[in-house]
């Protein structure tokens, strides 16, 4: 038990000044916090601000898949980028041709070259045409290409350097 005649100990100049800056350091966490909670606030009331997927101008975003020789698929990357796809990925394929049938079409190598890459959906009949005229322009120019809709996309910052919206 504590004898209550004990006198309390004079605090030091030192330990006054470390109490006044803890208090000092409180209050400035607690008016931080309430500007933070004034500031959230005054968003939801806002009427002007909009979320980014309330925007009317989003199109929906598609994979292009292109198949083609192994030989030319650099040159495909190249034509997809210049039309806008952000990113693109190429990764080596095989066909599914047996080799008797290889041999009667005179192909030497089945090796592929699979381009992967992210456009906006109102850029496909672009692509889709310059493809066109790319696999006609010679005869090694030869593949397959189709889209893959996107159903969603998670984060406003992926959606954005997807669609080089940024």
């Amino acid at each position: 038990m504590a004898n209550k005649n004990t006198k309390k100990v004079a605090e030091t100049p030192k330990e006054k000044d470390t109490k006044k800056k803890a208090d000092k350091k409180k209050k400035t966490i607690k008016e931080v916090v309430k500007n933070i909670k004034k500031s959230a606030n005054s968003k939801k009331n806002d009427t002007k601000l909009k979320a980014f997927e309330d925007k009317p101008n989003l199109s929906r975003l598609v994979l292009v898949v292109v198949v083609v020789d192994i030989g030319v698929s650099k040159s495909v990357e190249k034509l997809l980028q210049n039309l806008g796809s952000s990113m693109q990925f190429t990764h080596n394929g095989r066909g599914t041709a047996s080799k008797e049938i290889l041999n009667v079409l005179g192909v030497v190598d089945n090796s592929k070259g699979v381009v992967n890459a992210v456009i906006n959906e109102e850029r496909w009949e672009d692509i889709k045409n310059e493809l066109s005229i790319f696999f006609a322009a010679s005869k090694k120019n030869r593949g397959i290409a189709f889209t893959i809709p996107f159903s969603s996309v998670v984060g406003v910052r992926i959606y954005k350097y997807l669609s080089q919206t940024i």
